[in-house]
């Protein structure tokens, strides 16, 4: 079977699971950072302005909801044209991991995005943007996920290691809020 396939709903769930907290598979053990979608980007983080000891990234985005929300996203992108071109190139022995971007479109209120801007000069101050639902009808998306191969099992599987939200707007009928 190849990497490029119809992903289910459940399988999804089951990898993000999985690779949650598991080291990166395609680095060496002592710079393999654990794998964190779900602790990082969801509302299950326990600190929305920082993370734990690692060094900050300029800019941190999280889905606002429960981890349901990143599983459905991650669904449909690992399924889009995008993450299916990306994900065959796994196919190929030499290839260790892709990068899919993908846009999630949605109506609905439920669905809010926090980000929080870290500036690389020192003492300038931080700040974040919240995109919220609330104010229109419903948001687009576009979601990064970093994908790598798990090949200790000899099966195609796949490591998630971050999915999060890269850039989002709201929507309004036809019309994409900023």
């Amino acid at each position: 079977m190849a990497y490029n396939r119809p992903y289910g709903l459940d399988e999804v769930h089951r990898i993000l699971c999985d690779s949650e907290r598991r080291p990166r598979p395609d680095l060496a053990a002592g710079i393999a950072k654990p794998g964190h979608a779900i602790s990082l980007h969801t509302a299950e983080r326990e600190d929305f302005f920082s993370r734990g000891g690692a060094k900050l990234p300029a800019k941190d985005s999280i889905l606002l909801g429960p981890r349901k929300h990143l599983i459905q996203a991650v669904h449909e992108v690992l399924n889009s044209v995008p993450g299916q071109i990306e994900l065959a190139k796994l196919n190929d022995p030499q290839c260790r991991n892709v990068e899919i971007r993908g846009v999630v479109l949605r109506k609905g209120r439920d669905f809010d995005v926090f980000t929080v801007f870290r500036p690389k000069a020192k003492g300038a101050q931080m700040s974040f943007d919240w995109l919220s639902t609330h104010k229109g009808d419903g948001f687009i998306v576009q979601l990064f996920i970093l994908v790598c191969k798990l090949t200790d099992n000899g099966r195609e599987d796949i490591h998630i290691q971050t999915a999060f939200p890269e850039d989002y707007a709201r929507t309004l009928g036809d019309d994409i809020l900023r």
